[in-house]
């Protein structure tokens, strides 16, 4: 996974972790399959200000949440995170950022189902506009046949006059 196609919160994390200075702060576990945060009170106030503009712990782990990632607490200063796609190779890191997007996804289909019922209701009323246009058509034709019909009739009765003048 290229670094430009991650989002920008999972970029971070993952400069967070690679930085070898921040290994006593937050690290991947031996396994390279969960993140531990070894110094909460330090991770607070030292790294979360480096790589975010709110040092705010609470929106750190929304973040977290938003991308499927679990947590627990190991001791009063020590917090495990993990997500069975995050691991230290990334190689599922694809499935993250898709569960990442959801919010956004329900936004854009909500988004893209009004505007699709927007576009449905103009065209029933010029649907509407036009099966009325095709009535009033129907009822021109209508009056122009029956006065036709009614000169035909005329002209009927004239021609038959006329033959019995002639006999």
């Amino acid at each position: 996974m290229e670094y430009y196609k991650l989002p920008v919160f999972l970029i971070k994390l993952k400069s967070m972790l690679e930085d070898r200075c921040n290994q006593q702060i937050i690290s991947w576990n031996d396994l390279g399959n969960k993140v531990i945060i070894h110094q909460i009170d330090q991770f607070k106030s030292s790294i979360l200000p480096l790589y975010f503009k709110s040092s705010n712990y609470s929106s750190f782990q929304k973040q977290l949440n938003n991308y499927g990632f679990k947590n627990f607490r190991l001791s009063s200063s020590q917090y495990v995170f993990y997500n069975e796609d995050w691991t230290y190779d990334y190689k599922r890191i694809h499935k993250i950022i898709r569960k990442g997007h959801r919010k956004e996804e329900n936004v854009n289909s909500t988004s893209n189902f009004i505007s699709s019922l927007l576009l449905l209701i103009s065209n029933q009323k010029q649907l509407v506009a036009n099966i009325e246009m095709i009535h009033h058509q129907q009822s021109m034709i209508s009056q122009n046949i029956y006065h036709i019909h009614t000169e035909s009739m005329k002209q009927q009765d004239f021609i038959t006059n006329l033959n019995e003048l002639q006999i």
